[in-house]
């Protein structure tokens, strides 16, 4: 049934038990546990308490257009209503054509970073990235680690460490703003863009040089890797077999296109 298998995965993400769901709403949770496996439905009674806990509307919980699980398609849609993916037509400095410009400049109020953050932490979650600390990349990641560390917690009830690193040393020589890194740390690292992956390989290895982390993931809002730069070896592949990470990104050039053919 389609209303459970969407409480199965809402709660899951979410971070929940059965039995911590249903104390919040009221039921126990062998009846959470009878709605996932669809041997029985939620009382009508029960489904406000459900959608007002999860953040969705009754008829999202139904699987009407359940945009709380497709949050890719919730960014484009958060990013074109915010100016910041426009449609057009563009030529971009590496030759390509595209029928859309994306331009992270725009992330310039606290609700569109406070937004950015939540995507940040939904894309955590749902890969299931261990991790230690969440760092930063000046001069976006400065704003974003700070933003997914909150959502992290405001969301999923998640304590992490965060910090973010400098272009140039402050006064005390430091490089690097809130949490110390140490050795051994698993770090996920947030930033907006990735192309060709010289730049972030370049700010991956003076993070390593104040300590020997362990990157377990770069997260991106896009991945803009062309195809050109993807043969040779560029882009999330360099990233992945130079440090081990897996490369997520939020959205990808084919979910933007899925979008605009929508």
């Amino acid at each position: 049934m389609i209303i459970g298998n969407n409480i199965k995965r809402i709660r899951q993400n979410k971070g929940v038990t059965q039995e911590q769901l249903g104390d919040i709403i009221g039921v126990t949770g062998q009846a959470i546990s009878k709605w996932e496996n669809g041997s029985a439905l939620p009382d009508i009674q029960v489904l406000p308490k459900l959608a007002d806990y999860f953040g969705i509307s009754i008829d999202e919980l139904m699987g009407y257009k359940l945009n709380a699980l497709t949050y890719k398609e919730q960014f484009v849609k958060f990013m074109v209503g915010n100016g910041i993916l426009q449609i057009g037509e563009f030529d971009l400095q590496d030759g390509q054509k595209k029928n859309y410009y994306l331009n992270s400049e725009k992330f310039t109020t606290n609700a569109q970073i406070a937004k950015i953050g939540e995507y940040f932490a939904d894309c955590i979650r749902e890969n299931g990235v261990p991790y230690d600390v969440i760092v930063g990349l000046a001069y976006h990641g400065i704003a974003f680690s700070t933003a997914t560390s909150c959502a992290l917690f405001q969301k999923y009830g998640v304590t992490t460490d965060f910090c973010f690193d400098r272009k140039v040393p402050d006064s005390r020589g430091r490089k690097i703003c809130g949490h110390t890194l140490k050795d051994g740390d698993k770090v996920i690292i947030v930033d907006d863009l990735i192309g060709t992956g010289k730049t972030l390989c370049e700010r991956i290895e003076r993070l390593k040089n104040e300590a020997d982390i362990e990157v377990v993931a770069v997260i991106v809002i896009a991945n803009l890797t062309n195809e050109e730069a993807a043969q040779k070896g560029l882009g999330t592949k360099m990233v992945e077999e130079r440090y081990g990470a897996k490369v997520h990104s939020i959205i990808t050039d084919k979910d933007i296109r899925d979008y605009l053919n929508y």
